[in-house]
């Protein structure tokens, strides 16, 4: 398999070449790859220092440029100006060859000048090995360019091709220290990607979490201001004495602590310990445990005076979970267990007395 386009060399080098006005001898079409990537297929008809003739067709014909080949075209194209049976000329596509690095193509001329008596069978086996040797190095010096572009998988693939058709060179060795030069920077890239994509989950978890942060606290705040405002409703219910007002205000202010307290609970456990709002949030939970044990003693206490003594034990339930050890809370519940007044069994079944006669 060729590997033209893996060995280019500059095509300042083609500069130094003479362009001769020529007249193709070899009529039979020829593909031409151009520098542009695209392949102009047609015959050679002649060719001068500025450009080529080729005719695509009965009546088209174009003129190329030499400097819109491509080295496997320009080679191409100087092979169907040279003449078959001409030893000097084909020496000379040689040389060229192998100075675009075409080792397939240069061994080729090779060939057919020994054949034709240009060059001795003693420097034939010579040039060959200086051929591709010189192939070798003009393409470890492509494939380093292309890596230091970046573009490491071409890298890679100018040298598996190297290693493929160049096992026997003589600077074959330097093939094997291109790919561990190309593999320790494929390594270095990865754990440079390898760091990076790090960062990017970092820096994305912690975005999360920043928008988290500010979203519960937020919302904490709101739902305390709320709750605070709502229990002025309620403490008017209970002067008032209104047991109903006063249970739905007490009960939907009591939510919101709840709700606010779930908030911060969920930000105590996602703030780093150094962070700057988590001294703010202890402060704003203890405010919340103040308040709403205020509310939940008050109903218990409400609850007390108006003798409805099951839903005031309730109330102080709900108290003792924010603080157990209350000096007045123990207090009120201490009533409540001991001095309240008992239920009697009819108060609590509705039964009726039986009165027996004779």
């Amino acid at each position: 398999m060729r590997i033209a386009y893996a060995l280019l060399v500059p095509l300042l080098l083609l500069s130094l070449l003479a362009h001769s006005p020529a007249v193709a001898k070899d009529t039979r079409p020829v593909a031409l790859p151009l520098t542009n990537g695209k392949t102009l297929s047609g015959v050679v008809e002649s060719g001068s220092e500025l450009e080529i003739v080729v005719r695509l067709g009965p009546d088209q014909v174009r003129r190329v440029p030499w400097s819109r080949l491509a080295p496997l075209g320009y080679y191409r194209a100087k092979r169907a100006l040279a003449p078959a049976a001409d030893g000097k000329a084909r020496l000379e596509l040689a040389e060229l060859a192998v100075d675009l690095g075409l080792h397939a193509e240069a061994r080729e001329e090779y060939e057919k000048a020994l054949a034709l008596g240009a060059i001795k069978k003693s420097k034939f086996k010579a040039a060959v090995r200086s051929a591709e040797a010189d192939a070798v190095r003009n393409g470890i010096q492509y494939a380093e360019r292309l890596a230091d572009s970046g573009d490491l998988e071409a890298a890679m693939e100018i040298a598996r091709k190297l290693k493929l058709h160049f096992a026997t060179a003589p600077n074959a060795q330097e093939v094997g220290k291109l790919v561990a030069r190309l593999v320790k920077r494929v390594q270095v890239l990865d754990k440079a990607a390898a760091k990076e994509k790090a960062e990017l989950e970092r820096v994305t978890v912690e975005s999360k979490r920043n928008k988290e942060i500010l979203l519960r606290k937020t919302q904490a705040i709101d739902l305390y201001k709320n709750a605070v405002k709502l229990m002025e409703a309620w403490q008017k219910n209970v002067k008032q004495g209104s047991q109903t007002r006063a249970r739905k205000a007490a009960e939907k202010a009591d939510q919101m602590f709840h709700q606010a307290r779930i908030h911060l609970g969920r930000l105590r456990r996602i703030l780093p310990r150094g962070h700057t709002a988590r001294r703010e949030i202890l402060s704003q939970l203890t405010k919340l445990d103040k308040a709403q044990f205020d509310l939940r003693f008050g109903m218990a206490e409400f609850y007390n005076e108006q003798t409805v003594w099951t839903r005031a034990e309730r109330w102080a339930a709900l108290a003792s979970y924010i603080d157990p050890v209350h000096p007045d809370l123990v207090e009120l519940r201490d009533h409540l267990m001991t001095n309240r007044i008992k239920y009697r069994l009819s108060d609590m079944t509705n039964a009726r007395g039986r009165v027996s006669g004779p």
